[in-house]
């Protein structure tokens, strides 16, 4: 295992580190030797997590060794309290490190990483009951509900009690070297199952003891869970991975949302209360509860129900607003203040037990609504302070009321504290004297806002680039479609049916293009459901939908706007990806979703990402447009002493972001590959693309023609199908090579909850290229071009039009011309097909699949043209007039002679080669036919070609397309090229002849 020295630091690392991941845990030590905040940005599958691991644990173990052995000493068991001491001084002022991440199934990722390391700190996992409650009865309860009962039957003697919790002591007191080997949820759940210690506890006992903590966000950012953490906070590392949404669910923890029918149901329990503690009472003489304090419980909600009804709304679209502290004065009206909250928060704890109790023994396990009630006042009246509520609005709105309440149809108010300020629930870390504040991410960029939102200081911050080599990306702005009309999915233009139209006509060519998996993002729902509706339309009878021309080349999924239909749409979308009938899958998804969120669509699983617009908020979204408002004037008073983000800029970024997110789908590991399409003009703009990730900028083209994304783009799968890093054995990578955070197709797939779907295929990378035949040219003999998959697709039936003519010859000369500009019509005895929708052609080309462009060992291209007219003469042509061209490995193509006589070409075929006057008369004929700027293009074209800057095919096609008028086309027979390329395909040789004029 390889060591590396930084910053003084031994640091061992799993692999031979790349020069991005040593920069990383450069940063990483920086960090936590001057005791200073980070913000680090490094692409999914450079190896982020397990080199935060590396550096941090080196760091620490450079301080002195881990913890080693723990010893119980029983303390009073009625309370769920024992207490714990080290085999070390806990003076001994070593850093605790806390590792966050969003959700237990990445927690269980990084835990997987850390098994790959030499390190071994003492470690705990921190989860919820919900995943550790192992008691029968219990672990079948959610929430609030099953915390009750917990806490209930820890507290219990006799028969109805938790043995679980009771054998916690006597299990750590006899396994003190418990977490020095990496443990996870379902290893502390096993120890539960198989000795019997309540895995819940036994982890809480640990967390006190041990060198690093894993926990979810919430653990941390939560007033109450952070609490409930016996953590020596001073010196502490706090570490957020996947932290690209930490200020949405900084704001969220600390805001609240009352629903009327939430309220209702409120009123109902503490109804229930009374006449439960009144039964009690007349029963078994049981006075512990008092039914008028749920009496003045229940009048408390009443009041504040009628408060909110009387609201005066005038808008429904604005609703009511007032400034943070206005909640005050709202409960005041009630009684509630700082003094009564406490009282009133003790009252819904004894409804709660109360409820809980009762549910129990009718065996029902409804959640109580009075605990939400609980949590409120705790927002509200938190530290005993008011200082905070400057940071909020409150608004009540209407709203048609919920479904399921039984009151559809009816309108229902909501009273909402919103919390703008991110920053309240990272406050206390300073405060509480943490060393060190590290967030990171795989796509933090834009990272403007992080550092002004959570009103941290961050002078540390890395945008890494990725791992991959630049032939592994395609990237490109796409401001037109095949029609030439602009991608602009504002307003004022997305509910266009020309808008709608071209965007599933360049979806149609995409869906052509690219291999396998395809993911196309939206803005919005709505816009989904409006493009994908009008796809499904047909304009007349003789006509195929958009829909049905996008279903011939992948078959679709949609993500559904329901969390428990999700599951199902991934592995729908798994199923078809798979199917051998097709040539692959396209997810159409919506940027803020679930598939944008945490989903590896590795490999095969998505080779490109479309995005089809900037997904910027509503802004009349009372929550957006007061958010605006807040930092609006929170700017102004600053003057320029302080960067103070604005409303507008807030709104860009949050757009960029969840762009970013949704482009992180693809490229997941070192040696994956894939394309980055952006469907927008806007994306175009330099600010707009300064937002981009970092890694992603470079590689970014802008295209002024549709036809240059459809080469470029064909090009591009075709070549790193032939020379591209996943033909490499990915064992062989795994056992020898760096993978970084994803090591192999195969060790990644539990990342997430649902990668066992998105696990790559088994059979090598290069055969997923192939294409289905649908789109395949009419070819008697097998001889196929992959020049018929990337013709425009902005017409659905066939027509006379003469744009399109392809040849084919017999198969004793395996020679065909094809014609690649629209209106350039060729030899009179060709066959005349239209390529606009070549899904249409006849039976025998529909079942026919292109050979896959993955096989093609090498390409070899030789050819003669007149140029001489043009350059004058030149020693690179040869006594015959033919050029040799070099492929990349410096090999001379066959010579133009050869190829005449393998392809049956006639002798006169060879150009004429004009005088110098003869070439000045042709080009005052070009410059007389093209305008100024066309035939600027045109000169550099040609320079292009001599000092051989651009390939000839790109030249040819950018060339014919200048030429394309009807009044332009007699001056390609003066430029007489012809080329022959010769295609090495599974040892069989076939020879294409392009011709053009």
């Amino acid at each position: 295992m390889p060591t590396y020295k930084i910053r003084g630091i031994d640091v061992d690392f799993p692999f031979e580190a790349y020069d991005s991941q040593l920069v990383y845990m450069d940063k990483v030590i920086q960090s936590l030797q001057e005791k200073c905040n980070a913000l680090l940005e490094s692409p999914t599958g450079t190896g982020k997590t397990l080199c935060l691991l590396c550096a941090t644990l080196a760091w620490r173990k450079s301080l002195g060794s881990f913890t080693t052995g723990v010893s119980m000493q029983t303390g009073d068991k009625s309370e769920g309290k024992n207490e714990v001491s080290l085999s070390q001084s806990e003076s001994s002022g070593f850093s605790t490190i806390v590792y966050a991440s969003r959700t237990h199934s990445q927690i269980r990722q990084v835990i997987q990483e850390l098994k790959r390391t030499s390190y071994r700190p003492k470690m705990v996992v921190l989860g919820s009951r919900e995943q550790l409650c192992i008691h029968d009865e219990v672990k079948l309860l959610q929430g609030k509900t099953q915390t009750n009962a917990c806490r209930l039957l820890c507290r219990r003697r006799g028969k109805h009690h938790c043995s679980h919790f009771q054998q916690v002591p006597d299990y750590l007191k006899n396994n003190p070297h418990l977490g020095e080997e990496p443990v996870d949820i379902e290893d502390l759940v096993n120890i539960g199952r198989r000795f019997g210690p309540c895995p819940y506890y036994l982890s809480k006992e640990l967390h006190k003891v041990v060198d690093i903590v894993f926990a979810p966000y919430n653990y941390l950012i939560d007033r109450g869970y952070r609490n409930s953490l016996q953590l020596s906070w001073s010196n502490s590392i706090l570490i957020f991975d996947e932290a690209h949404n930490l200020e949405s669910i900084c704001t969220d923890a600390a805001s609240f949302d009352l629903p009327s029918w939430l309220l209702t149901a409120c009123i109902s329990e503490a109804e229930s209360c009374i006449n439960l503690s009144i039964e009690r009472r007349d029963k078994s003489n049981d006075k512990s509860q008092n039914p008028d304090d749920f009496a003045i419980l229940r009048a408390l909600l009443l009041k504040l129900e009628k408060h909110i009804a009387e609201v005066p709304i005038e808008s429904k679209e604005l609703g009511y607003t007032k400034p943070g502290p206005y909640i005050y004065e709202l409960l005041a009206d009630l009684n509630i203040t700082h003094k009564t909250a406490s009282k009133l928060i003790s009252i819904i704890a004894v409804a709660s037990t109360l409820l809980e109790e009762h549910n129990q023994q009718k065996s029902t396990g409804t959640v109580c609504r009075l605990d939400r009630i609980s949590e409120i006042l705790d927002i509200v009246f938190r530290d005993g302070r008011t200082a905070h509520a400057k940071y909020y609005r409150v608004h009540v709105r209407e709203v048609e009321a919920w479904a399921g309440n039984g009151s559809k149809g009816k309108v229902s108010r909501t009273l909402s504290w919103w919390c703008f300020n991110p920053g309240i629930a990272m406050e206390d870390f300073p405060m509480k004297g943490v060393r060190s504040i590290i967030l990171t991410s795989g796509t933090l960029s834009p990272m403007e806002s992080f550092a002004e939102e959570l009103k941290l200081d961050f002078p540390i911050r890395l945008e890494n680039p990725h791992v991959i080599t630049p032939n592994q990306i395609w990237a490109g702005v796409v401001p037109v479609g095949p029609s030439g009309r602009t991608f602009n999915s504002s307003y004022r233009t997305r509910d266009s049916i020309e808008y709608r139209q071209e965007l599933g006509n360049a979806i149609v060519n995409l869906a052509r293009i690219v291999p396998d998996g395809l993911l196309v993002f939206f803005p919005s729902y709505y816009l989904m459901d409006q493009c994908i509706g009008c796809w499904k339309s047909v304009s007349n009878e003789n006509s195929t939908s958009i829909w049905d021309r996008i279903c011939k080349h992948k078959k679709p999924v949609i993500e559904p706007r329901e969390s428990s239909s999700f599951p199902l749409s991934i592995k729908d979308y798994m199923t078809k990806l798979n199917d051998t009938s097709a040539s692959g899958a396209v997810f159409f998804a919506v940027c803020r979703g679930k598939v944008s969120e945490g989903l590896d669509f590795a490999d095969h699983a998505g080779r490109a990402v479309v995005i089809t617009g900037l997904p910027f908020a509503t802004s009349t979204d009372p929550k957006v447009r007061l958010k605006r408002e807040y930092l609006d004037q929170q700017s102004r008073p600053q003057g320029e002493l302080f960067k103070v983000l604005t409303g507008d800029e807030w709104y860009n970024q949050q757009a960029s972001r969840a762009v970013n997110q949704a482009v992180g789908r693809v490229i997941r590991h070192r040696y994956d590959y894939g394309a980055i399409i952006f469907c927008d003009e806007r994306f175009s703009h330099p600010h707009r693309q300064s937002q981009v990730s970092r890694w992603i900028q470079p590689h970014i083209k802008c295209f002024s023609r549709f036809g240059e994304v459809v080469y470029t783009l064909t090009r591009f799968f075709r070549d790193v199908g032939t020379q591209g890093p996943t033909k490499v054995s990915l064992l062989e990578a795994e056992n020898g090579g760096n993978l970084g955070e994803i090591p192999s197709s195969e060790q990644h797939v539990d990342k997430f909850y649902m990668e066992k779907l998105l696990s790559p295929p088994t059979t090598p990378m290069v055969q997923n290229l192939s294409l289905k035949a649908s789109s395949l040219l009419d070819t008697k003999q097998g001889c196929t071009s992959f020049l018929g998959e990337i013709v425009p697709a902005n017409r659905s039936s066939l027509s006379s039009d003469n744009g399109k003519t392809v040849h084919r010859e017999s198969s004793r000369d395996m020679c065909g011309k094809v014609l690649l500009r629209r209106k350039t019509p060729l030899l009179q005895e060709c066959d005349r097909v239209d390529l606009a929708d070549s899904c249409q052609l006849g039976e025998k080309s529909k079942d026919r699949p292109i050979p896959p462009c993955s096989a093609k060992k090498r390409r070899l291209i030789t050819g003669e043209y007149d140029l001489k007219q043009y350059f004058g003469s030149s020693n690179e042509h040869s006594s015959s007039g033919g050029v040799h061209l070099l492929c990349k490995d410096g090999v001379a193509s066959e010579s133009l002679e050869l190829i005449r006589q393998k392809g049956n070409l006639p002798a006169d075929s060879a150009p004429s080669i004009g005088d110098e006057t003869q070439g000045s008369a042709f080009l005052a004929q070009v410059r007389d036919k093209l305008s100024a700027a066309e035939y600027i293009d045109f000169v550099s074209y040609m320079k292009a070609l001599k000092t051989k800057a651009m390939k000839i095919s790109e030249v040819l096609q950018c060339i014919s397309r200048l030429f394309s008028g009807p009044d332009r086309l007699p001056l390609l027979k003066g430029v007489q090229w012809r080329w022959v390329v010769a295609v090495e395909e599974l040892g069989e040789e076939g020879q294409f002849s392009v011709m053009v004029g």
